[in-house]
């Protein structure tokens, strides 16, 4: 097979990136007793107007490609958490998985997979030249498909399949590394009664594979499944499940798991909803030390006040009585980075909250307002993201939907810098039925995810106003692998033809359409790290808010010097330098060949001011072969290989 063919020329490993020390604390203001939302109780909401996006930028540009790997005309590629639909494999391979539905109305559902190879840039199933992938399941329909891979390019498919009134979830592996032939293995066999779908996976360090499931309707119950792949001899063999965990109940579909780089510890996060009015959902996360064989007790990381009902009734002041007036959605994402420490994104709303202007009246503007937070179990705080502001009454946003929402995370492998993708609606770009069209953005955290960037937004199409069936350009269902390797962030997305969902049963939003899904590296440097968000408080007792940053606060500078491996590598005509500095400094930089003779200078004797810096090398001119490019300052120095390939 061609992945095979190319396995001589993969990287032998993956540079793992150094910690950046955080700056000294600084002293600074906080929020004290309750706050309204973020503090923007005086914005009007209805008639709020958002200024038009510029025109399509760079995802069109050359350095930034997308890839066209199948199509679906099912438009709900996951419901609530995604998990991850893409995974790299240590080669640099991309595996990629999703729901494909047959036809208009999807009575034909299927999950497919494909793999994009970084040698030739292509997707390999079937061939390059029809990129339609190979089906993987075999039964009578199925769908809402995560996956992940291990060291040996497996890729491990999570889904559900079977028939309308008996789906089941369920895990695939490979014949073959890269083959595309799977064997389905069901999860939590015990569960005969009990359908438990809406698989998310991770595989740990010693390649068992972890998964979270959701019921069907009912309580949404979930269940934590652990099992262990047989692979004798390059062959995918069997799939052996050794637990099956009734979990807590959640709000929808919200459970996510995690497996670390460099332990064995394993992370579940998911939201729960406590009966009786007015409570709303906590995040949680239970975590453990050796691969899921046992476990701690579960945490409630945001643990919300309760709305006091009776509070104004009772004569108290409407500002005072309001609490927590944000709530979590129904998404959420983990991730375990190299430093061995859980992360989870997730998303809120806005809450209840008693109305100063009808001291009587408890209003609920839950679709209003949106916003993105970041916790790590490290610092426990809640980082500010992102938010989102909708004016529109008469417009829904359509099922399952806050104008920004759905937050995927990400780490570098080199840097640590943490990624996180999310979908946010434009306020004027909407449908001939008036539901928004939506862009993916991607945001970065140099310091472990206490300060996000402002984010980017990576797509940036133009979908029009008013748009008809088939023509609007509005992106959803954006994951991003969990690393970031290569100088790459690996992003996969749907683009839909037309707004809102169409497969609503209570009524669809859109029409259906044969819709691409595309897989696009971006660079790491299109992703700007400042400026940086405002810090906002979550709480309204500003607990958890982080005792550091200010506001003029760009990033933490590197600890000491360092040169990083150059990516891609291997490379044709042009790769990426980076490299760290810990104080100002005069900086060459020059490139050898096996001769040590000299082929290019590309820094000669320049001042660069301290920080990660980031540089083009163009060896468009130089033939094949094994080069050397070294780093020089007024103190130290440093060397590295690259290669060449044309």
């Amino acid at each position: 097979m061609q992945r095979n063919a190319l396995w001589f020329v993969a990287l032998a490993a993956i540079v793992w990136g150094l910690a950046t020390a955080a700056p000294p604390p600084v002293e600074r203001n906080r929020v004290q007793g309750p706050v309204f939302l973020t503090g923007m109780e005086d914005t009007p909401f209805d008639g709020m107007e958002f200024p038009a996006r510029p025109a399509p930028a760079h995802l069109d540009d050359p350095i930034c490609p997308i890839y066209a790997m199948g199509t679906t005309w099912y438009d709900n590629q996951h419901n609530g958490t995604a998990g991850k639909q893409l995974a790299v494999d240590r080669d640099g391979f991309v595996h990629q998985v999703w729901t494909r539905g047959a036809n208009s109305g999807s009575s034909i559902r299927h999950v497919f997979y494909n793999i994009w190879s970084p040698f030739d840039s292509t997707f390999l199933l079937p061939n390059p030249e029809n990129p339609i992938g190979t089906q993987i399941d075999a039964s009578p329909r199925a769908g809402f498909v995560t996956v992940d891979v291990n060291d040996q390019g497996f890729a491990f498919p999570a889904f559900h399949e079977g028939s309308s009134d008996n789906f089941h979830g369920v895990v695939a592996i490979d014949f073959l590394a890269g083959l595309g032939a799977f064997v389905s293995s069901q999860a939590c066999t015990r569960l005969s009664n009990v359908q438990a779908i809406w698989p998310t996976i991770s595989l740990d360090i010693n390649g068992n594979i972890h998964v979270g499931l959701t019921e069907s309707g009912g309580a949404s119950a979930e269940y934590y499944a652990r099992a262990t792949p047989w692979i004798s001899e390059g062959v995918g063999d069997s799939i052996q499940w050794t637990e099956c965990l009734d979990w807590p109940s959640a709000t929808f579909i919200t459970i996510d798991v995690a497996a670390s780089p460099v332990s064995e510890k394993i992370a579940v996060a998911w939201l729960t909803d406590p009966v009786g009015e007015h409570i709303g959902t906590d995040v949680w996360v239970r975590t453990s030390p050796d691969g899921g064989l046992t476990w701690d007790e579960p945490r409630n990381i945001t643990n919300f006040h309760v709305v006091d009902t009776m509070c104004v009734l009772n004569g108290g002041n409407p500002d005072s009585c309001n609490g927590d007036t944000m709530r979590p959605w129904i998404d959420l994402s983990v991730l375990i980075e190299h430093n061995d420490v859980a992360h989870i994104a997730f998303s809120a709303s806005g809450f209840y909250w008693w109305n100063s202007a009808d001291s009587t009246q408890l209003e609920n503007h839950g679709y209003v307002f949106s916003s993105l937070w970041h916790w790590d179990e490290l610092h426990n705080e809640y980082n500010f993201i992102h938010e989102a502001w909708y004016g529109h009454s008469t417009v829904a946003l359509g099922m399952n939907n806050l104008m920004v929402h759905r937050p995927n995370l990400a780490v570098d492998t080199v840097t640590g810098y943490l990624y996180c993708s999310f979908h946010k609606f434009d306020s004027v770009q909407v449908s001939a039925a008036g539901f928004p069209q939506g862009d993916a953005y991607i945001t970065v955290s140099t310091d472990g995810g206490r300060r996000w960037a402002v984010a980017t937004n990576v797509s940036n199409t133009d979908g029009g106003v008013s748009t008809p069936a088939g023509e609007c350009m509005s992106e959803r269902d954006i994951t991003l692998a969990k690393y970031v390797t290569g100088g790459a962030i690996h992003m996969q997305y749907m683009l839909d033809l037309d707004a809102g969902s169409s497969i609503r049963t209570d009524g669809p939003e859109g029409v259906p359409t044969l819709n691409n899904i595309y897989y696009v590296p971006i660079p790491v440097e299109l992703i700007p790290t400042s400026p940086l968000e405002p810090e906002k408080p979550l709480r309204a007792d500003s607990t958890g808010f982080p005792p550091l940053a200010t506001d003029d606060w760009s990033r933490p500078l590197p600890a000491s010097f360092a040169l990083y491996q150059n990516y891609p590598n291997p490379f044709n005509a042009t790769t990426n330098i980076q490299f760290d500095l810990a104080a100002e400094t005069i900086v060459s930089l020059r490139v050898f060949d096996v001769l040590g003779r000299e082929a290019a200078t590309v820094l000669s004797g320049q001042w660069l001011s301290a920080g990660a810096h980031v540089f083009s090398f163009d060896a468009s001119s130089l033939p094949s072969g094994l080069y050397f490019y070294r780093l020089e300052t007024d103190r130290t120095s440093a060397t590295r290989k690259m290669v060449l390939m044309r």
